[in-house]
C-alpha cells in the first residue's frame, strides 16, 4: 500500500522526474563535453606535435643539406693533381676537415674502382681498402651521390651515415668519389630525436622507409632496428607508403599513441612525433570525472528544490555548450566561457577556461621554440629567413639595401675541446650578449649553427657599404677581448663575411655569398671581414679588412 501511494504521489513522480532529468542531463553533459574536448584536444595536440615534428625535421634536413653542399663544394675545388699524391691529398682533407668538422668520422677519397686513396682522420685499415661493394659508393661513382644507407662502419665499427659525391673533370668524367661520414651519435646531429621529449612520456622517431630502419629514436632499444613488418601497425604501414599526417595507433609495447608524421625534405626519411593518448587526452578524462561528480551533486539538489530551479541550473551550462560549439565550428573566436555562477557549472567552466588558457600558452611557447635557438634565445634560421624576406621587400619598395654579416667564431673549437661543451655553451651565450649590444632596433641577430651567427641590417641608405663595414668592425672589436671561462681568459674572435642586396636576390643566395666571403676572411688570416662582390655596385668588389689590437 505504501509503495503504491509513493508511485501515485505527484510529489514522488516530480522527484523521480527531476532525478531522471538530472540523470539524462548528466549523461548528455558527459557525452557532449567528452566529445567536444577530445575533438578539440586532438586538433590542438596534433597541431603542437606537427609544429614540433616539423621543427625537428627541418633541423635534420638543414644538417644533411649542409653536408651535401659542403661535399659538392669540396668536389669542385679538389685539385685533380692531388689524386695521384696521397700525402698531399690527406693534408688537403685535413685542412678542410678543420674548417668544416661536420663529418665526425672523417672524409674519404676513393678512385673510380673503389680503392681508398686518402682519408682523414685516418682510421686503421681504411686506406687502401675497397669500397666497390658499397651501394653509396656505386651511386656516387655513377653520378647519383647523396645520402647513403645508415649502417655500421667496417672500420670505425660505429653506426654511421655516409654521404657521397663524385669528383669530375672538365669533360664530366668521374675522377674520384668523395665520401663524408658522420657517426649517428655525433653530438648535435640527431640529438633532437634521441633526447627530445614531448610532455612526460612522448618522444620522436626517425625512420628510413627505403631501408626499413629506425635510424634514431627516443627509445634506445629501437635505434637501427628494422621497422615492423606490414600488417602489424596499420598507421606505420601508411606512413611507409607515403602518408604524412596524424593518427592514433598502438605501438609494439601495446601503448596507444597519437602519432604525427612529417617528411625530411632532402631524403626519403620521415620524423614521427608520438605521445601516449593517456597523456594527450588526460584533460578529457578529468573533465569526465568532474561531470560525473557534479551530476551526483545535482541529483541531491533536485531532491531539495522545485522543478523550477532545474531550468535555471541547466541554463548556464546550455549557453556555455552553445558557445563552445560555436567556437568549435569557427563562428566565434576561441575565448574563455563566461562564468555565470560560482557553482558546479561555474567550476566546470573555470576548469575549461583554465585548460583553454594553458593550451593557448603551450601553443605560443611551441611557436617560440620553433623560431628561436634554445641556448641563446636568438632567432634561428627559420625566423632569420622570414626577417630577410621582409627586409628585401622593404629594400625593393624604398630603394634601400640590406646587409648580411655572416660571423664564424675563431678560437671556439679549442674552448669546446679543452673545457667541454658546457664552457662552449657559456662562450656562445656571452658572444650572443655582446653582439646583441651592437644592434639597432631594426637589426636581427640569429644563431644558425654551432658557432655561426648572422647579423641582418636592414633599411640601409646612403653609404651603406661604410655602415656594414662599421658594424663588422664593431663585432670584431667586441669579440677580440676574448672570454673568461672557469677563471681563465680564453682568446676568441670572429671572421666575418658581408653580403648586401638591393632586394633582388633570394635569402639563400645572400647567405651563400656572405658565407663565401667569410671563408675569404678566414683564408686572409682570420679576425677579419671580407665583403662579397655586389653585382649592383662595382665599388663593393674585393673589399676586406682586419682589426688588430
Amino acid at each position: 500500500m505504501l509503495l503504491k501511494r509513493f508511485f501515485t504521489s505527484l510529489l514522488s513522480r516530480m522527484i523521480l522526474f527531476g532525478l531522471l532529468l538530472v540523470l539524462l542531463g548528466g549523461g548528455a553533459r558527459y557525452v557532449f563535453l567528452s566529445r567536444f574536448l577530445q575533438e578539440d584536444l586532438t586538433q590542438v595536440v596534433s597541431a603542437q606535435q606537427k609544429a614540433l615534428a616539423e621543427a625537428v625535421a627541418q633541423d635534420i634536413d638543414g644538417k644533411l643539406v649542409e653536408r651535401l653542399n659542403l661535399l659538392a663544394q669540396l668536389g669542385k675545388t679538389l685539385p685533380p693533381e692531388l689524386l695521384t699524391q696521397p700525402a698531399r691529398l690527406e693534408a688537403w682533407l685535413a685542412e678542410r676537415h678543420e674548417l668544416h668538422p661536420v663529418f665526425s668520422l672523417g672524409m674519404v677519397v676513393a678512385d673510380p674502382q673503389g680503392r681508398v686513396i686518402a682519408d682523414f682522420p685516418p682510421i686503421s685499415g681504411r686506406r687502401g681498402a675497397s669500397l666497390a661493394g658499397q651501394a653509396n659508393f656505386r651511386a656516387a661513382a655513377e653520378g647519383k651521390g647523396g645520402v647513403g644507407q645508415p649502417r655500421r662502419g667496417d672500420f670505425s665499427h660505429q653506426w654511421m651515415l655516409p654521404i657521397g659525391r663524385a669528383v669530375k673533370d672538365a669533360d664530366g668524367s668521374v675522377r674520384a668519389v668523395l665520401i663524408g661520414i658522420t657517426a649517428l651519435n655525433t653530438p648535435g646531429f640527431l640529438d633532437r630525436i634521441s633526447h627530445g621529449r614531448i610532455g612526460e612520456a612522448g618522444s620522436f622517431l626517425l625512420v628510413s622507409p627505403a631501408d626499413k630502419l629506425f635510424i634514431a629514436a627516443g627509445d634506445p632499444d629501437l635505434v637501427m632496428k628494422p621497422t615492423p613488418p606490414p600488417g602489424v601497425n596499420l598507421l606505420h604501414d601508411k606512413a611507409m607508403a607515403g602518408f604524412r599526417g596524424t593518427g592514433i595507433t598502438v605501438n609494439a609495447k601495446g601503448v596507444e599513441e597519437l602519432a604525427t608524421m612529417v617528411s625530411v625534405p632532402s631524403t626519403g626519411w620521415f620524423v614521427v612525433a608520438r605521445l601516449p593518448t593517456s597523456e594527450a587526452f588526460a584533460p578529457v578524462r578529468r573533465a569526465q570525472d568532474t561531470v560525473i561528480r557534479h551530476s551526483f551533486t545535482a541529483m541531491l539538489m533536485v531532491l531539495l528544490v522545485a522543478g523550477f530551479f532545474i531550468r535555471a541550473m541547466l541554463g548556464p551550462l546550455h549557453r556555455a555548450a552553445q558557445l563552445a560549439d560555436r567556437m568549435t565550428q569557427g563562428d566565434i573566436p576561441m575565448q574563455p566561457l563566461p562564468v555565470v555562477r560560482n557553482d558546479e557549472v561555474g567550476h566546470l567552466t573555470v576548469a575549461f577556461n583554465q585548460l583553454l588558457d594553458k593550451l593557448r600558452n603551450s601553443q605560443v611557447e611551441l611557436e617560440r621554440l620553433a623560431h628561436h635557438d634554445s641556448l641563446t634565445g636568438l632567432p634561428n634560421r627559420l625566423l632569420l629567413a622570414d626577417r630577410m624576406q621582409q627586409g628585401l621587400a622593404r629594400a625593393r619598395r624604398n630603394g634601400t639595401r640590406i646587409a648580411v654579416l655572416y660571423l664564424d667564431l675563431d678560437g671556439f673549437k679549442p674552448i669546446n675541446d679543452e673545457l667541454g661543451h658546457e664552457a662552449g655553451d657559456q662562450a656562445l651565450i656571452e658572444v650572443a650578449r655582446r653582439l646583441s649590444a651592437t644592434l639597432r632596433r631594426s637589426d636581427t641577430l640569429a644563431r644558425i649553427g654551432g658557432d655561426e651567427f648572422v647579423l641582418l641590417a636592414t633599411d640601409l641608405s646612403g653609404d651603406w657599404q661604410e655602415s656594414a663595414i662599421s658594424l663588422a668592425s664593431k663585432c670584431i672589436t667586441i669579440l677580440s677581448a676574448g672570454v673568461e671561462l672557469d677563471g681563465r681568459a680564453r682568446a676568441l674572435g670572429a671572421s666575418i663575411g658581408i653580403a648586401a642586396s638591393a632586394g633582388h636576390d633570394t635569402p639563400e643566395a645572400i647567405l651563400f655569398a656572405a658565407d663565401e666571403a667569410m671563408y675569404d676572411a678566414k683564408r686572409a688570416g682570420r679576425g677579419r671581414y671580407a665583403m662579397a662582390p655586389d653585382k649592383h655596385d662595382d665599388k663593393a668588389r674585393g673589399v676586406s679588412g682586419a682589426l688588430r689590437p
